[in-house]
């Protein structure tokens, strides 16, 4: 059974399937853990775990490839949510070639200060 389930692994990997992506994010400030976040990408499909957060919550923003960075030709606002500290939210439709960033608090900082640009709502 084993040689089976390699052997099929094996396969698969010839094949070219997508193995999907994994984006860790995790944030140290002065010796204090404020941010740390896991995002589990398979197609469409997207895991955000928020495993700790100075705030509580983790704070997402996706947006499609097309508007990032921010950019006029975007055709679809940016998604935005948050996430409980330790919990998982997952989405099984988010544009192809998608980009997220995370943060601690509701304001974009760094990275995500970019993404803000695109939605008229976010203030930077």
């Amino acid at each position: 059974m084993k040689k089976f389930i390699v052997l099929f692994c094996a396969l698969l990997l010839l094949a070219g399937c997508e193995q999907g992506r994994t984006v860790v994010v995790h944030s140290i400030v002065n010796g204090q853990d404020v941010l740390f976040s896991k995002v589990h990408v398979f197609g469409q499909f997207a895991t955000f775990r928020c495993i700790r957060s100075q705030s509580g919550e983790c704070h997402y923003m996706v947006v499609g490839d097309d508007c990032a960075p921010a950019s006029a030709a975007c055709s679809s606002p940016p998604k935005r949510f948050a996430v409980h500290e330790g919990d998982t939210m997952s989405f099984t439709s988010l544009p192809a070639g998608f980009q997220s960033c995370v943060t601690a608090g509701m304001a974009p900082d760094g990275d995500c200060a970019q993404f803000a640009a695109v939605d008229p709502r976010a203030t930077p």
